[in-house]
């Protein structure tokens, strides 16, 4: 696949003076405690989509922040215009999709995600490190930012009865229906009316990604003839990896509902649906 690397060709590209390896996991929701890997892989940096890389004005967990903030960001990390991104997470791939399409927002292409990460990494015997590199000079990368990446609540309102357009959500199918309350306090059991259930997990395979075959299988399943695709999930995290393997699926138009379930579920004047889709 063209958007990730395996653990094999990550530890080939090594001494690539160009290589940025930046880890971008984070807890699941509902677990508390802060993000702490028992280790990292050689010369990896911190990708921090909850704080550092987040607007820090908006209520919602983890939207993203603006262009400046995200180039400085990325500057003080010593990330250059042509660098190569690695990212990666320590457990199942749930995180590191976000980093990978937070990059191509802001107008960097040449990124992968590490398939399998830290636990391939740990299992196929590379050395790792203790802590966090830190930049040695800083980089000359300048964020262009493409705002058809992410979309708001009104944008996925207006969609809502689009022929053309469908929304795929990336929750545990329970959490769709209404049948399993969310880990958020405050929220709406449900989902977006129209939308179609398609849990990230249903793509993956001990944390890994199935084969493309059958994951170009399960989105034709899903998705039918539709020519636009959103992407939701409980925080705009997961979604991006229905945005990742749909993209790897060659689909085009497709765009990430920043707020996802933790806006629309808790705002009264959007409508919900229960049951199945």
């Amino acid at each position: 696949m063209k958007s990730l690397i395996s653990c094999q060709q990550l530890h080939e590209q090594l001494n690539n003076p160009a290589l940025m390896i930046f880890d971008a996991g984070m807890l699941r929701p509902g677990v508390l405690g802060s993000y702490s890997p028992q280790t990292m892989l050689p010369n990896a940096k911190r990708f921090d989509i909850k704080n550092g890389l987040a607007d820090r004005s908006n209520p919602l967990p983890s939207t993203l922040c603006n262009a400046p903030q995200f180039t400085q960001a990325m500057q003080n990390a010593g990330v250059n215009n042509d660098s190569f991104i690695v990212v990666y997470e320590d457990g199942d791939l749930f995180s590191a999709a976000r980093a990978w399409w937070m990059l191509k927002a802001m107008g960097h292409h040449n990124v992968k995600v590490l398939n399998g990460g830290l636990k391939r990494w740990l299992e196929s015997g590379y050395a790792t490190q203790q802590g966090y590199s830190k930049a040695l000079v800083k980089g000359n990368f300048t964020a262009n930012y493409n705002s058809e990446y992410f979309i708001n609540s009104q944008q996925v309102l207006k969609a809502i009865d689009e022929p053309n357009t469908v929304l795929l959500d990336a929750r545990a199918y329970k959490r769709f229906t209404g049948q399993e309350s969310e880990p958020r306090e405050g929220m709406r059991s449900g989902h977006i009316p129209n939308s179609r259930s398609l849990p990230f997990m249903d793509l993956l395979n001990k944390g890994e990604a199935k084969p493309l075959t059958e994951i170009k299988a399960i989105f034709s399943d899903v998705i039918g003839d539709a020519q636009q695709l959103q992407f939701s999930c409980g925080s705009g995290i997961t979604a991006c990896v229905l945005a990742l393997f749909a993209t790897e699926s060659g689909y085009k138009n497709l765009s990430v509902y920043d707020g996802s379930w933790s806006e629309w579920g808790a705002s009264d004047s959007l409508p919900i649906a229960t049951g199945e889709r």
